[in-house]
């Protein structure tokens, strides 16, 4: 009997403890307090991106006096990847040298990005081409090679000093239908060498100075997939500009530029430029075409007729025709690329009569070359032609066109 109230204590522990174990588990467990949501990563917009400076050297060609040894620095802020162009906006400033007396120093600046629906370049220049080509006015002009001596070296040669000043601005129509305006002021002056005689100065003496300003007003569809380096689509264009060199001068002009990707890695190129000048248009006026963006040098040299020497023909009226095949060779995704050209290139100019369709007195050249693609940029190029004068080796600083 005296271990019975130790025995019923102990049992009595035991329930308790059991109870209140059993009581403890089926209380609802307190609520987690809730969690606070991590931050959406943040999107970096246009911008957003930064600046950045780039810096290089190159090799590069101008004017008969290649190559020059050139330097770029650049100032930009980069476009989104899968943009059109490289760039939102950048400035940039280009300065070479060549072994003959040729120097060149430009400062540009472009926006493609900047602003919703425009667009903006501008370009100051400054430039000396010691071997400048002349060789008269008109398609008719002659060559013949017996007429450079050592008593006259520069025959068909002359010095051009260039000071120039552009700007344009480009609106968005609608699609790819844009339209742009732009203005430039210049100097040049044309300087007759002092060894011997030359063309130039048997027509137009020692030297001839000229200012201009113009306008251009000009309609541009372009429907590339990239402009740094086309593969398909077209880049029309037709203008108008009204200039005050000479005693005025007027032009109307238009280029037609389209590419073809065949397979990957291969692409057709082909550009078809005309121009008529009306009134009394400067000497200067007849070796450019102030297309959008971009003026083609006429006609003769890396950028319109490589077959030719620059300034090789000169004429109120132009007309351009060019094709290209471009195979890559090598290709290390977007960081760099090696690419085979083959090119034909075919021109003439028009003094005494108008521009007219025609294949009539045409120049035609033909060669290969290569093209070094850095990055998106193709870097530079050296190509090989061969027209009905001479074989020129011809250096340029990205695409033709």
């Amino acid at each position: 009997m005296t271990r019975r109230p130790r025995l019923e204590a102990t049992c009595l522990v035991v329930l308790g403890t059991l109870a209140g174990t059993r009581a403890y588990a089926q209380e609802p467990a307190p609520a987690p307090a809730p969690s606070t949501p991590a931050p959406a990563p943040r999107q970096l917009t246009n911008t957003d991106v930064p600046w950045r400076t780039s810096y290089f050297p190159y090799l590069s060609g101008l004017s008969n006096d290649g190559p020059l040894i050139s330097f770029r620095i650049r100032r930009s802020q980069a476009a989104p990847y899968e943009e059109r162009v490289t760039a939102r906006a950048f400035a940039q400033l280009d300065a070479g040298i060549g072994f003959r007396g040729t120097r060149f120093a430009v400062a540009q600046f472009g926006a493609p990005l900047l602003v919703k629906d425009w667009r903006f370049a501008g370009t100051l220049l400054t430039m000396r081409e010691a071997r400048y080509g002349f060789f008269g006015i008109g398609n008719q002009s002659t060559y013949d090679g017996a007429n450079v001596t050592d008593a006259n070296p520069f025959f068909y040669q002359v010095q051009r000093t260039r000071y120039q000043a552009v700007a344009e601005a480009t609106r968005r129509i609608a699609g790819p239908l844009q339209i742009a305006l732009q203005g430039s002021a210049a100097s040049i002056k044309f300087v007759a060498h002092d060894e011997g005689t030359s063309v130039f100065l048997q027509r137009f003496g020692s030297s001839l100075q000229q200012d201009d300003a113009y306008l251009r007003a000009a309609l541009v569809l372009d429907t590339r997939d990239t402009e740094y380096d086309p593969h398909k689509g077209l880049l029309l264009e037709a203008g108008y500009q009204v200039a005050s060199g000479g005693t005025g001068y007027e032009r109307a002009y238009g280029v037609a530029r389209g590419w073809l990707q065949l397979r990957e890695g291969t692409v057709l190129a082909a550009r078809l430029a005309g121009s008529q000048l009306y009134g009394d248009p400067t000497l200067d006026a007849r070796y450019v075409i102030p297309a959008w963006e971009r003026p083609i040098p006429v006609l003769g040299g890396s950028f319109s007729l490589r077959g030719i020497e620059t300034g090789r023909l000169a004429g109120k009226g132009v007309l351009l025709g060019n094709f290209e095949a471009r195979q890559d060779l090598v290709s290390f995704a977007n960081i760099a690329g090696l690419v085979l050209v083959g090119f034909v290139d075919a021109g003439r100019v028009f003094e005494d009569t108008g521009f007219r369709l025609t294949t009539d007195q045409l120049t035609v050249a033909g060669g290969a070359g290569l093209a070094l693609r850095v990055l998106r940029t193709t870097a530079f190029s050296l190509s090989v032609a061969r027209g009905p004068e001479h074989t020129r080796l011809a250096f340029g600083f990205g695409w033709m066109f």
